[in-house]
């Protein structure tokens, strides 16, 4: 791990998820949201039935595989400002 230091609140998550999440490109919406959630121990679950997608959905938000479209761009970025 480079960015993301594993703490207590963080424990939830997989190294191979940080690990990922941490190498993942920090431009895109999901990673920076991936990022966030690690740091301050918000779980994929809660991510994903706030936002109302699959847990799978969060997961390849978070490493970027894959970016919130639509309307769920939105959701992601007040998400973001709630969160910080």
């Amino acid at each position: 791990m480079i960015g993301l230091p594993m703490t207590r609140e963080s424990r939830g998550y997989m190294t191979s998820i940080i690990n990922a999440v941490d190498a993942a490109d920090g431009d895109l919406i999901g990673v920076r949201l991936g990022k966030l959630c690690i740091r301050k121990g918000i779980s994929v679950m809660e991510v994903a039935e706030y936002l109302g997608v699959s847990r799978q959905t969060v997961y390849s938000w978070f490493t970027g595989r894959f970016s919130p479209r639509g309307p769920q761009v939105d959701k992601v970025n007040q998400l973001l400002v709630g969160l910080r």
